[in-house]
């Protein structure tokens, strides 16, 4: 690829990192005031409408995103929109027949219809953009839309809360309009940074890139995967449990995104260092590292979920507690698998994560509808279970590629 010539320093990929971390710290944040305000079945209502917004938009844009970001510079203008195009039809479609699907069968409201679909297109259209930005080697103006969009929806939530207009739609809204904010940022960013027209032709590239072209195909089925396999469940468990139910089943994935946010350093010095690849043995002091820190954290859970849940979320949360604790095992295979997927994807075998993940969301699934006369703590059960079937494939491939590479020494 050929890049533009833009300075990146570390205080700029130490921005990035720390708004990364900002974006899911936000949603932990917020959820406390989104619970005292909308209740159980309110709570539950929130997470299907955030469902349908982030998979519509992932579905199509995420894989537009990356190949932007990696290709944009060879590809003709129209090409280009093409693309863009592409990304925003199918999130408006998608959205559209879920939100109207739900509206249809009493699961929501219908005035969240086109919020849902504006929403879907906003987030889609960002996802494109951020690729064209990071072909553009624009880590600094990456960071700072991560953190408006981080920012802002922490002060939307907290005003409206305080001026006691919290409600389902206005929490849509301020999931919607900071990605707006953020949407328009790099917009304008991108506009004063020209793209570098690749000098290179198009034969050549193609040889040159059959590789990573592949690479980078597998790497986004197993980013879709990941993002399937945190987002898919309300929308799968909202008519198989109902609103109350669901709104305990949010608070538990809550509490599993913390291992994620913990694993989330450990991934970066594992994705960090020179170019190439690593070999697999280097990653062993990281995963380790992580493993005991997911272990503490898993015994943190244990030990105090059954009064912070309470405390913090409203006492009509209790009986988010049990599904909480459960899930809370699952938490401890979702962080690590955070870790070994990064892995895999740095020693180029994204083909085995892709694996790992989209096996995940089928286990998900099933077992959600298998387990969903439980409720939310059947489905914890089975989101815990998935979250075990992301792991251990990328666990067993790692250590049979660590026997084999000790034996060749």
């Amino acid at each position: 690829m050929v890049a533009v010539a833009q300075t990146v320093t570390r205080r700029h990929h130490a921005l990035n990192a720390v708004g990364s971390i900002l974006i899911p710290m936000s949603s932990l944040l917020v959820a406390p005031l989104l619970t005292r305000s909308l209740g159980p079945a309110g709570q539950g209502d929130f997470s299907t409408s955030q469902s349908v917004i982030v998979v519509s938009a992932s579905l199509l844009g995420l894989g537009a995103s990356d190949s932007l970001a990696v290709y944009s510079n060879y590809w003709s203008r129209k090409f280009r929109w093409g693309i863009w195009a592409a990304a925003v039809v199918v999130a408006l479609l998608m959205a559209l027949g879920a939100a109207g699907s739900f509206a249809h069968a009493g699961l929501l409201h219908d005035e969240l219809v086109l919020p849902l679909a504006a929403g879907a297109v906003i987030f889609a259209l960002a996802l494109v953009q951020r690729g064209e930005v990071l072909n553009r080697n624009m880590i600094l103006e990456t960071s700072v839309e991560k953190w408006i969009t981080a920012l802002t929806r922490l002060a939307m939530t907290a005003g409206l809360f305080v001026t006691g207009h919290l409600n389902l739609q206005t929490a849509v809204l301020s999931l919607v309009l900071p990605q707006v904010f953020g949407f328009l940022y790099l917009s304008l960013a991108t506009a004063r940074i020209p793209r570098q027209t690749a000098e290179i032709t198009t034969r050549v590239m193609r040889r040159v890139t059959d590789r990573p072209l592949k690479t980078a195909a597998w790497a986004v089925l197993g980013g879709l995967g990941g993002v399937l396999l945190v987002n898919l469940d309300p929308i799968v468990l909202r008519p198989l449990i109902g609103a109350e139910q669901l709104g305990y089943y949010a608070i538990a994935m809550l509490i599993a995104e913390l291992f994620t946010v913990a694993a989330k350093p450990f991934r970066d010095a594992a994705l960090a260092g020179s170019s190439g690849l690593r070999k697999i043995h280097e990653f062993t002091t990281i995963i380790k590292w992580c493993a005991l820190v997911m272990t503490a954290g898993l015994l943190v859970c244990v030990g105090t979920l059954w009064f912070l849940i309470p405390f913090v979320f409203g006492h009509a949360f209790q009986g988010a507690v049990l599904p909480s604790m459960i899930l809370a095992v699952g938490g401890w295979a979702k962080g690590l698998g955070f870790l070994v997927n990064g892995i895999l994807v740095r020693t180029g075998h994204a083909r085995m994560r892709a694996y790992a993940t989209l096996t995940a969301v089928a286990f998900s699934v099933g077992g959600m509808i298998l387990l969903s006369p439980w409720g939310a703590c059947g489905a914890a059960v089975a989101g815990a279970f998935a979250y075990v079937v992301m792991l251990a494939p990328g666990v067993i491939f790692l250590r049979g590629r660590q026997r084999i590479s000790r034996r060749g020494r």
